[in-house]
């Protein structure tokens, strides 16, 4: 954990991650929401290229939702994981 990050982040990635290696639409459901719930709470707060990336995992997260209600795991597994890549970046301060 970085002690300069948002909390939030954290979570958020935990979830994304477990996510991004469920394999099945259910699973990436349940995962995401999670994910969503923090990454658009740690948003509130943050500010410059943090807010631009936690505003893309945000997209990719909610992208990732729709695919996955839609039965798409493998599309909703591959925008998860570019949540992911979004979060990392965000956790970094």
């Amino acid at each position: 954990m970085n002690a300069f990050a948002n909390p939030h982040y954290d979570e958020a990635l935990k979830h994304a991650t477990a996510a991004a290696q469920a394999g099945d639409s259910t699973k990436i459901i349940e995962h995401t929401l999670p994910a969503l719930e923090h990454t658009m709470a740690g948003a509130l707060t943050a500010k410059g290229l943090t807010r631009t990336h936690a505003q893309e995992a945000t997209k990719a997260l909610e992208t990732a939702l729709d695919l996955a209600k839609n039965k798409k795991a493998e599309d909703a597994s591959a925008s998860v994981k570019s949540a992911v890549e979004h979060l990392k970046v965000a956790n970094k301060k």
